[in-house]
């Protein structure tokens, strides 16, 4: 009889597992968890909350080799380096020599649209805050991929043509093997 109430338990998570409760035993929220907000626009897209509620906020884009890529609401003092961070970290395959941040500035009514390219690396070694700026409501953050990141693509790609190839040649063979 027991074993009928187990997927009923097992459907809750373990205490461990739930988030913080206050005295009152209401959930509270940590600072470190991203808050997806409410997004209306089309496909879900990723849009983060990391305001914390408090102060005054910027929206900006974090694209490219990151672990959590995405539109964040951020304080308006974040830095690039604090982005990235909030996205996760860079991943195994970002080549963070040659990070990139596209600012729109606006000239009368015209947008001049600027690139401006950060070393990271350059930044952990040194400490150099030039290398780590404030970013400014609008600016995209893009971190490319190295050398590997464009290889993995082209094995991905060549391993998807010969799997379609040897999915070819079996059925040939079995269709001519079978008359």
């Amino acid at each position: 009889m027991w074993y009928l109430l187990l997927p009923i338990l097992l459907s809750f998570p373990p205490l461990w597992a739930q988030q913080p409760r206050d005295l009152f035993g209401t959930q509270r929220e940590t600072p470190s968890q991203l808050r997806p907000l409410p997004y209306t626009g089309l496909g879900g897209a990723a849009y983060y909350d990391l305001s914390f509620g408090t102060g005054l906020t910027i929206p900006v884009n974090l694209w490219g080799y990151v672990r959590v890529p995405g539109r964040y609401l951020v304080p308006s003092s974040t830095t690039l380096v604090q982005l990235i961070s909030f996205g996760g970290g860079p991943t195994e395959y970002a080549r963070l020599t040659d990070v990139r941040i596209i600012r729109d500035v606006r000239v009368d009514t015209t947008i001049v649209e600027r690139v401006l390219v950060y070393n990271l690396e350059l930044y952990q070694r040194s400490g150099d805050p030039s290398q780590n700026p404030l970013l400014y409501p609008g600016d995209t953050v893009i971190v490319p991929g190295g050398a590997l990141s464009t290889l993995e693509v082209v094995i991905g790609v060549v391993r998807d043509v010969l799997l379609i190839l040897q999915a070819a040649v079996t059925l040939v063979l079995f269709f001519r093997g079978g008359r």
